[in-house]
């Protein structure tokens, strides 16, 4: 223990004014939106609506975000990340306003599209910027606090966003859809605090730089082939990895309700409980990948988080599907700093934005592809085998994954890319 928390601390000696001023946005920001993100989906419910509207608004969300996600990392590539995230920020804010308030089913679906594209820009300029704001060397356990740190701000925020409803529904005796639409609100308001340290940020050394050049495609594919095709493996990966989690991700809140009839409280703690575990899996990572190195501590913490995936899928009590729940959330999600260090490693710098962006692009879209499947398969075989078939679909599509990462990242196909000096 106390060897890990030397490593910490000397970690975090070494990191810039941005990395620290990113981290205070990165904290309130995903507050706000774990919030939002818990309520959300009971709140569309609460107005009468059924499963296929929610997968229809987490759909345009995600189609809005496959959209604008590539141009969003050229424009990052280009601009810096400090103009395009703070144009991000207030488009995000403006819609999510929008989607607290707005009841009609046109009008969610709109707002939702908007929201889906103001997201989506800010979420291009995190890895980037992060790989820009720091050294190889520090990668891992940056990746994995910020992690860690989204975690823990998650689980305050959901834990408080079912909270919130609750005492305003019960304590203040407000009515259901007011209640939640208070606490969307109050959501809305914690993630614009993020504005604060994004206008403090200092431009880095690499965004500095002008670049005037202007490469033909041609020219671009000779010299950065090797970057180019690393991006399209970890496109294809990224398709794969939403499809089996656009299954199941999107309607973890909504699936408590459904099989178990929990509370908000409760699905709120089950939920935010889920982000904790997730966040101490992230300190603990790095120890992890020094044992067995980043590729095949993705495969080895994908692999193992199945069985617990299909704990959820077909547990009939609540405790022991929250119980799978919990570990599943872990030890998959806690993967994810080794997958983004490894795609920076293998990517040239100049192509970051592109790198991070387009990945993202192609998650979205899977969302947007798995939404109608999901709803559809709970809305024909109810909610007990409808979540189950959802849940197997996604673990078979995770095997597939790991397998695939392996294959072409295991055996030394690629080169990590050399640091500028």
């Amino acid at each position: 223990m106390a060897n890990l928390l030397h490593e910490w601390k000397s970690q975090f000696q070494g990191y810039s004014r941005n990395i620290m001023l990113f981290f205070w946005f990165n904290f309130v920001w995903n507050l706000g939106l774990g919030m939002f993100g818990l309520v959300y989906n009971l709140y569309v419910k609460s107005l009468g609506y059924g499963q296929t509207t929610v997968g229809s608004i987490v759909g345009m969300t995600s189609l809005a975000a496959a959209l604008i996600l590539i141009p969003a990392g050229i424009m990052n590539d280009r601009f810096g990340p400090k103009r395009v995230i703070t144009t991000g920020l207030v488009l995000t804010i403006a819609a999510l306003t929008a989607r607290s308030l707005i009841e009609a089913q046109g009008g969610m679906l709109v707002s939702s599209f908007f929201g889906g594209m103001a997201l989506a820009v800010v979420s291009a300029t995190i890895l980037p910027f992060m790989a820009n704001n720091s050294t190889p060397q520090q990668r891992v356990h940056l990746f994995s606090f910020n992690m860690a740190l989204v975690m823990i701000a998650n689980v305050v925020g959901i834990a408080l966003g079912g909270v919130l409803c609750d005492f305003f529904q019960y304590v203040m005796n407000l009515e259901p859809i007011v209640s939640l639409r208070f606490t969307l609100m109050t959501g809305v308001c914690i993630a614009a605090l993020g504005i604060i340290p994004v206008a403090l940020f200092e431009p880095s050394e690499v965004e500095s730089q002008p670049r005037t050049e202007s490469i033909s495609i041609k020219a671009s594919w000779r010299a950065h082939r090797s970057s180019l095709q690393v991006i399209a493996i970890f496109c294809l990966l990224g398709l794969l990895s939403s499809i089996g989690g656009g299954m199941i991700v999107p309607y973890l809140n909504v699936y408590f309700e459904d099989r178990f009839q929990a509370s908000k409280s409760a699905i709120g703690l089950v939920v935010a409980l889920g982000q904790g575990a997730t966040a101490v899996a992230f300190l603990i990572g790095p120890m992890i990948a020094r044992r067995f190195g980043e590729v095949k501590s993705v495969v080895y913490l994908q692999l193992c988080s199945i069985p617990f995936l299909l704990i959820t899928a077909f547990s009939a009590n609540f405790y022991l599907s929250s119980g799978g729940y919990l570990f599943r959330q872990a030890l998959m999600n806690a993967a994810n700093p080794f997958y983004n260090s490894v795609k920076m490693s293998y990517v040239d710098r100049s192509l970051r934005g592109l790198a991070s962006s387009s990945g993202e692009a192609v998650f979205n879209l899977g969302w947007f592809l798995a939404a109608p499947v999901s709803t559809g398969l709970v809305e024909r075989f109810g909610s007990y085998y409808g979540y189950a078939y959802a849940f197997c679909i996604t673990a078979v599509v995770y095997s597939v994954i790991s397998y695939f990462f392996y294959f072409f990242f295991g055996k030394n196909r690629f080169k990590p890319v050399e640091e500028a000096r």
